[in-house]
């Protein structure tokens, strides 16, 4: 028997079914584009870019500006050289980079320093020195606030403001009060004279004696406040310490023709009752004590810092500072209230005459002996 081969039917194969593509929005393909050609002008400009330092540097000039300091008077109290640096460092506080090293110096050592080339930015100074900075300095043009007028006139040749002033002294008269009462000081200061005994020795007191700097003449202030007298025999070799010491020891002059700082000392005397009671009397009338401020014509780059230091020393917080040193600040602000003998010296030197800064010694010597004959007439 054959076999029956059994054929199972296939199973029909279903045609596989086509997925239907998505077509992309032109937009994202457009932002794909555009993003891609970015990446490659960057990648390609970046190198050429300047390096950005990671912190921005503070503007204005960075590094050291020198002030040469050169006092040739008293000042009142404390250290006037302190006081300068004390302020400097605050202003280089307000000026991240920028160092002013402050430098004291006498009037020789100055001489010395531009002989040998060497060179400030800024420069403190009085007259008797401004004779021999003056071709240094170039004109200070921008301004300075409440300067009072008769201080800064000081400061000018031909009209250009070459010292900008920066603080004052005044000049006073000091008697013992039963020697020489106080309301005949400003009368009889070149006239009276006292006897006394020393000891064995009787002693007769000339009427006055004052103290003289390189460049100062005090008499020029007794003259122009309208006393009068024989001057002839005040020594101008005295200093204004020596007066200051031969009127404590009363053996040589009724009356001290002295200045603030005399204020200062002679009030410590009187408050441990180591002198007799003082008379006073305010001198203002004139003024040649007055420290001034110049900037060197050489200061390049610096000039602008240099300038922002001036306009900062004198500022109304930075003058108030001079209280602490007893001087007297050229804005038209009052600081001695409390103080009645700074605060009448203080009220005089509004009007006071101010003499020309840049005038050479023979000005000087000439006018020390006008005023000997002024107050002979």
């Amino acid at each position: 028997m054959s076999k029956i081969k059994v054929v199972r039917p296939q199973k029909e194969k279903k045609p596989k079914e086509k997925r239907e593509k998505k077509s992309v929005p032109k937009w994202i393909l457009s932002a794909v584009i555009v993003v891609l050609i970015s990446a490659v002008a960057l990648a390609w400009a970046l190198p050429a870019l300047p390096v950005k330092p990671r912190t921005q540097p503070p503007s204005g000039y960075q590094g050291v500006i020198e002030l040469w300091n050169v006092e040739t008077f008293e000042g009142g109290s404390g250290s006037r050289s302190s006081w300068l640096t004390n302020k400097s460092a605050k202003f280089e506080k307000a000026n991240s980079g920028l160092f002013v090293h402050v430098t004291d110096l006498t009037v020789t050592e100055l001489a010395d320093k531009l002989q040998n080339g060497q060179r400030f930015d800024l420069i403190c100074f009085s007259r008797g020195v401004g004779s021999s900075v003056l071709e240094y300095l170039a004109p200070f043009n921008d301004s300075v606030g409440f300067v009072r007028d008769n201080f800064m006139i000081s400061g000018q040749v031909d009209g250009k403001q070459y010292g900008v002033p920066l603080y004052a002294g005044a000049y006073c008269l000091f008697a013992r009060s039963g020697q020489l009462s106080q309301d005949k000081l400003t009368t009889d200061a070149l006239t009276a004279t006292f006897t006394r005994k020393i000891g064995k020795n009787t002693v007769e007191l000339r009427p006055l004696i004052c103290g003289f700097t390189q460049a100062n003449s005090p008499l020029t202030a007794l003259a122009m406040s309208g006393l009068r007298g024989d001057a002839s025999y005040i020594d101008e070799g005295v200093t204004q310490y020596q007066a200051y010491e031969q009127f404590v020891a009363n053996n040589t002059a009724v009356t001290l023709l002295g200045t603030q700082r005399d204020i200062f000392r002679l009030g410590q005397k009187e408050s441990q009752s180591k002198i007799d009671e003082l008379g006073f009397a305010p001198v203002g009338e004139y003024t040649d004590l007055v420290q001034y401020v110049g900037i060197s014509k050489d200061c390049e780059e610096k000039r602008q810092s240099c300038i922002e230091y001036v306009k900062y020393i004198l500022s109304e917080e930075t003058q108030a500072g001079l209280i602490n040193l007893n001087m007297f600040s050229v804005l038209d602000k009052q600081l001695y209230s409390s103080n009645a003998r700074m605060s009448a010296c203080e009220q005089a030197l509004s009007s006071a005459f101010v003499p020309n800064a840049f005038v050479n010694g023979e000005v000087i010597a000439n006018q020390r002996q006008t005023a000997k004959s002024t107050l002979k007439i």
